[in-house]
């Protein structure tokens, strides 16, 4: 199973899905300063706060304890906030 660059490796996975997800959270709060003017961003400011943080949690807690669902459940949500911010946000405009 390779991940990103081909290489096989758990530890690789595990290590990449770790500082994937905790270099989520300088960026989706960038995001949010960067997003702060717009009118209408109550709960999109609450799930980029909360999220990033969240997956920052779990990427390095499954790195930690060797578990590879956790670290890609952080992962996964690491990718996944800055998109589900965007729809929440468009949806409070509308």
């Amino acid at each position: 199973m390779g991940f990103i660059g081909g290489v096989n490796g758990l530890d690789v996975f595990l290590s990449r899905s770790r500082i994937m997800s905790v270099g989520s959270v300088p960026v989706c709060l960038a995001a949010m300063v960067f997003f702060i003017k717009e009118e209408g961003w109550h709960y999109s400011f609450l799930l980029c706060c909360v999220l990033p943080l969240i997956a920052a949690y779990l990427g390095v807690r499954g790195a930690r304890e060797i578990r590879t669902g956790l670290a890609a459940t952080g992962l996964a949500l690491a990718v996944a906030t800055l998109p589900l911010t965007f729809v929440l946000a468009s949806l409070e405009g509308a």
